[in-house]
């Protein structure tokens, strides 16, 4: 990253490393977003345009404008809404689903083999 780029440019505007995606969503105001079901969760999300209020589990409610960065784990946001007069623009950057396993094959020459 040089000196004139910023945070947000390397990570939603620049190519990405293997291993991670990014999505773009556009919701209508006053639309709920399904955060699960577009694969938003466990992302970092860019409100590029547009405002987006987040409900977490216990109730409380904050809005987000444009230019705000938010990291969007489970299971703490409960509900996603799409707030204010014009559209919700979200760039979404996160872990490419694993192909692989991480576990050791049995048959694969193991120390451990009795």
């Amino acid at each position: 990253m040089t000196g004139d780029e910023s945070a947000a440019d390397a990570l939603f505007r620049n190519p990405l490393p293997a291993g991670f995606s990014r999505r773009i969503f556009r919701v209508a105001p006053g639309i709920e977003v399904d955060l699960d079901a577009r694969g938003v969760l466990d992302a970092i999300v860019l409100v590029e345009e547009g405002e987006i209020e987040l409900e977490c589990l216990a109730g409380m409610r904050r809005r987000f404008g444009r230019g705000s960065i938010i990291p969007i784990t489970r299971p703490p946001v409960a509900r996603a809404r799409s707030v204010g007069s014009c559209p919700l623009l979200l760039l979404s950057v996160s872990r490419t689903a694993l192909t692989g396993s991480d576990e050791f094959l049995r048959d694969a020459g193991s120390y451990f083999d009795c």
